[in-house]
């Protein structure tokens, strides 16, 4: 028996597809059960770029990879049918831009435990999975897909390696009760082809968040992260209190856990922003994000937790 898992995106993508997985195996509780990934699907951009398989620097659960197409190899008869309908349907026009027609379709593939979504921030309720093997494609950014599961989460979405010894001090400063990360997203959200529908967390949406935090926190410890660290350098600086930045160079394994080893949290409408939030260790940590996850009015999401501070 199996689980296969086509991975899409960075880290924080791919950081939810294997919870979802993950989940997954807590409930069938089948022993020995193989778990394969397929990065084929995987193109949307260099390794250089962390278009890769980042999560063999974690301490997560054993798992083969492979380039082959996971249901036509090893699904069965009626897995295979399904998927092919599937397949059709995706090259419809009238069906892909029908939210209410793929959405029953969506229903309609789970009961061969094919696991398929277009959306990005949808639950998925599990209705059985009687068949052997389990394929799963989509993002499934919802915690409602994993929550019950996050103490293993938190165990095994930890590096492999020792904290690099250059951020001896990003450590100790994150360890403080007032440390505040503060994750800045530029890069691709500044192009043309992503601005209009994911540029949220503008400079003004940092400072407006920086201030609120003070007036929360005594004397807060500020540790900057982001893509753009001389952009941040150059425009979020305070001669009154303790600023510090992530060189930018980092592995993003050593980035994500300084990240989440501080105690609050100002984050971008990221997936790897998220994902340092979630595993952070304080119960009563604050969380300030933007009331938005995208630029695009149509496009809705689940990551905005219902506990988290929210700047319009």
């Amino acid at each position: 028996m199996m689980i296969g898992t086509d991975f899409i995106g960075r880290l924080g993508n791919q950081l939810f597809i294997y919870a979802f997985t993950r989940s997954l195996i807590e409930r069938r509780q089948v022993k020995n059960e193989r778990l394969l990934f397929n990065f084929k699907r995987s193109s949307a951009g260099s390794i250089e770029d962390g278009f890769c398989d980042s999560l063999q620097y974690f301490n997560v659960i054993p798992y083969e990879t492979t380039t082959k197409d996971l249901i036509l190899r090893y699904g069965s008869l009626w897995q295979k049918l399904a998927y092919l309908f599937y397949m059709f349907c995706s090259h419809v026009p009238f069906i892909i831009t029908n939210d209410k027609v793929m959405k029953y379709i969506d229903c309609y593939m789970e009961k061969f435990n094919l696991f398929f979504t277009g959306a990005a921030d949808k639950a998925r309720p599990i209705s059985s999975l009687k068949y052997d093997n389990v394929f799963i494609r989509g993002y499934f950014a919802d915690r409602a897909n994993f929550d019950a599961i996050r103490p293993i989460l938190l165990s095994e979405l930890t590096p492999i390696y020792a904290p690099l010894e250059h951020n001896k001090c990003l450590y100790e400063a994150a360890s403080k009760e007032n440390s505040v990360c503060i994750s800045i997203r530029r890069g691709d959200y500044l192009n043309d082809k992503y601005k209009k529908n994911f540029y949220v967390c503008d400079e003004n949406y940092f400072f407006h968040a920086i201030e609120l935090i003070k007036k929360k926190i005594k004397d807060p410890i500020f540790i900057f992260f982001s893509d753009d660290i001389q952009w941040v350098r150059e425009h979020f600086h305070d001669d009154d209190l303790p600023y510090f930045y992530e060189s930018g160079n980092d592995p993003v394994w050593e980035k994500l856990r300084l990240m989440y080893s501080c105690h609050h949290f100002i984050i971008s409408n990221s997936t790897f922003s998220w994902w340092a939030q979630y595993l952070g260790r304080r119960e009563d940590k604050i969380v300030i994000s933007p009331s938005s996850w995208y630029a695009n009015p149509q496009w809705s999401s689940n990551l905005i937790d219902e506990n988290f501070i929210t700047i319009n």
